[in-house]
């Protein structure tokens, strides 16, 4: 073989090398700009004890913080009790927006309620603290910066 024949096997090899490196690049920048994304989602407030009869009209909205959309789709929301709603598949959370759940019967306890909201795959992405509703008003509670107030 000669040298010319050498050479553009090798500049060939190496084009083909930094074709695979970008593309791993690029794979790997997705994988981390989506589960950064999906991470970022929060649960922004909920009512567990809404007027009147809690059947349908208990509510929980989540908000994506992010300027990636985000698949919510197959997400769930999991009670203290362990009680699961699973958010509608092909659902999407656009950037800086909201997304409210409400479930057709009653789900949440009025008192000692956390709730739970984990991605497809069942990882933790969020969670509120043990709260307690006993007042049956237009109240909910709202995540304020860390704490979240009635």
């Amino acid at each position: 073989m000669d040298k010319t024949n050498q050479v553009n096997i090798l500049v060939r090899m190496s084009k083909k090398q930094r074709l695979i490196e970008i593309a791993l690049v690029l794979l790997l920048g997705i994988a981390l700009a989506t589960s950064y994304a999906s991470s970022d989602i929060e649960i922004y407030a909920f009512d567990q004890n809404p007027v009147g009869s809690d059947k349908g009209n208990e509510w929980v909205t989540l908000y994506n913080p992010s300027n990636e959309s985000v698949d919510i789709g197959n997400w769930i929301l999991e009670t203290a009790d362990g009680e699961k709603e699973v958010i509608l598949e092909g659902t999407a959370l656009y950037p800086r927006a909201y997304y409210i759940y409400t479930s057709p019967y009653q789900w949440l306890d009025n008192e000692d309620e956390s709730i739970i909201l984990k991605d497809s795959e069942g990882k933790e992405v969020d969670r509120t603290l043990v709260l307690s509703d006993t007042k049956n008003d237009n109240r909910c509670w709202v995540r304020n910066d860390s704490e979240w107030v009635l």
